[in-house]
């Protein structure tokens, strides 16, 4: 009877191991890509400050020299120094939000009067944008109010004198980062900026160099 018992439970441990050994493998797991996405990173750091030297606030300021270039406007024409002062708050690692204040000079002699040269500015307040393009490269635009103060020019009345015009103002400009020491970037710029008034349009231009840090 012991013996009959023993042979039927070695027969199940052999049918056991039998089937065990007929099953098909398990098809190996897919590979993992531990790589991180791109797209991904960008959008978490949507509302975070940048992991970039750039963090925080950022200050910069540049000098140059500007031309004023006006269409309907009399005696606007010029060239001069231009100077940019720009305030920043870094929001993500390739996006700076800027407010500025630019003032371009145009250097003139009033016609029919033998005197001194004058000067005309055009003074834009702005907030806008600055975007990296690459680590070195890059863009901004901004929008505002613009004033225009031109001294001793012609006036509609074909008078002499003084002349005021204000009016929304847009800017777009391009730089590049040229040198980098710590906290401080030696940089070149360029702007142009368009003001709308009740003469006509108003444009200023910049090429400077600037100093900035973050």
């Amino acid at each position: 009877m012991i013996a009959r018992a023993a042979c039927v439970a070695l027969a199940a441990v052999a049918t056991l191991a039998h089937a065990d050994a007929t099953k098909s493998p398990s098809p190996p797991a897919p590979p993992v890509d531990d790589a991180p996405d791109p797209a991904v990173a960008d959008a978490s750091e949507a509302n975070l400050e940048s992991t970039e030297n750039r963090r925080g606030l950022t200050f910069a300021g540049s000098l140059g020299g500007g031309l004023i270039l006006g269409f309907g406007i009399k005696d606007s024409v010029g060239r001069g120094p231009a100077i940019s002062l720009r305030l920043g708050h870094v929001a993500t690692r390739r996006t700076v939000i800027t407010f500025e204040a630019g003032v371009t000079a145009a250097l003139h002699k009033p016609a029919g009067m033998n005197t001194s040269l004058q000067t005309n500015t055009n003074t834009n307040l702005l907030a806008g944008a600055l975007y990296y393009v690459n680590p070195s490269l890059w863009v901004r635009f901004s929008g505002g109010l613009g004033v225009y103060h031109g001294s001793q020019v012609t006036l509609e009345s074909g008078a002499i004198g003084d002349l005021m015009l204000a009016g929304p103002a847009v800017l777009g400009g391009v730089g590049v980062d040229i040198a980098r020491f710590k906290s401080a970037v030696l940089g070149l710029e360029v702007g142009t900026s368009a003001m709308i008034n009740r003469e006509g349009v108003l444009l200023a231009s910049g090429l400077n160099l600037g100093l900035s840090f973050d």
